[in-house]
């Protein structure tokens, strides 16, 4: 699943840090952007480590031609619209108003970009001990648990 972060409603894709294996017949160079793995020669079969740009956010915009989903949100019509309702001549008054900081919002996203998903693999946890086919309630003591089994007498 891609993941982005977003800056003034522009969305670009997140990093990430994946282990990798070169399923291809040729060697290949590392495609991380990540100095420290770039150009790394990758023989067939060789695991190795992407360090880069979201690789599904990158071809979701790739599929779409485009570099970032979304518009900035200081140039969307509605946003306008509504600062005009309000009685501003300005986004940048309004936004002064409520106090909006760029450089907050410069900071934040640079903070965010420097953060990488790993796509660590989800913790197993225990199945929950249910009856199958909800329950018996007649008293008769024919509850089973675990999944739809032959009733008494017709397992021959």
């Amino acid at each position: 699943m891609p993941n982005y972060i977003s800056k003034g409603g522009k969305w670009y894709p997140q990093n990430e840090r994946v282990a990798l294996k070169n399923n291809s017949d040729k060697t290949i160079k590392n495609p991380s952007t990540d100095a420290k793995f770039k150009d790394e020669e990758i023989k067939p079969g060789q695991d190795y480590i992407y360090s880069g740009p979201d690789r599904a956010a990158l071809f979701e915009l790739w599929k779409e031609k485009v570099e970032y989903f979304g518009e900035d949100f200081r140039r969307n019509p509605e946003f306008l619209q509504a600062c005009r309702n309000m009685g501003y001549t300005s986004y940048r008054t309004y936004l002064k108003d409520i106090g909006f900081d760029e450089e907050k919002m410069e900071k934040e996203f640079a903070e965010k970009a420097t953060k990488v998903t790993s796509h660590e693999l989800p913790e197993k946890v225990a199945a929950i001990d249910q009856l199958a086919g909800g329950k018996d309630t007649s008293g008769g003591g024919q509850d089973v648990k675990g999944d739809f089994k032959l009733p008494p007498g017709f397992d021959k």
